[in-house]
């Protein structure tokens, strides 16, 4: 397969490079999103292996730039995050893998393999983290779970609506939604309800 490189890290992108060893044709590396999005307009790759956190246009907003252009593109998300979160909202973007920056050299190609064939491939650690992520069913909405978890972590209106492409002002009646549920207003009240219900690993 062809293959473009995209991390804003250099280090990344040569590491992923040795563990491919040859293994598929790596025509085109970058660390710049921009540059990379301009060359995936005029050549066609296989798959895009970009990394998720980057300035300026991040790696999944990159792959679905590309797939305008390229609607056969397949995407590999490489990323620092072992979060749910993260993961399911880069399925939904269509991304056929999810690796993690620490991956092997066999897991690396056993994705590549399974992904040439059209099946999408996850990280061991991270699958495993999936099958035990049990929120309880009819307590929140998948998206309220989702705000939920950044509103944990302490994410601003903006940051929540940018991180998943709502408004500010959607957020906010997300925000208001949970707390009636939670019977609290405060955020220490939040963590309570959401740690009680199991809807936060």
């Amino acid at each position: 397969m062809k293959l473009v490189l995209v991390d804003d890290h250099r280090i990344i992108i040569e590491g992923i490079c040795a563990l491919l060893d040859g293994a598929h044709d790596v025509i085109a590396i970058f660390s710049d999103p921009h540059k990379a999005l301009n060359f995936l307009k005029q050549k066609q790759a296989d798959v895009l292996i970009t990394d998720y956190e980057m300035p300026d246009l991040g790696g999944i907003e990159l792959f679905k730039a590309a797939r305008e252009y390229n609607p056969l593109l397949k995407g590999v998300l490489l990323s620092m995050h072992d979060e749910t979160i993260v993961l399911k909202r880069a399925l939904r973007e269509g991304f056929h893998g999810y690796l993690l920056k620490n991956v092997s050299k066999t897991e690396l190609q056993q994705a590549l393999d399974k992904i040439s064939l059209g099946h999408t491939f996850v990280s061991a650690e991270l699958t495993h983290k999936l099958l035990d992520d049990k929120p309880v069913h009819g307590v929140l909405s998948e998206r309220e779970q989702q705000v939920l978890q950044l509103i944990i972590k302490e994410y601003s209106n903006k940051q929540i609506a940018d991180t998943l492409f709502l408004s500010e002002r959607t957020v906010e009646t997300y925000r208001k939604n949970l707390f009636r549920k939670a019977n609290t207003n405060n955020i220490v009240g939040l963590v309570k309800f959401a740690y009680t219900n199991k809807l936060v690993s």
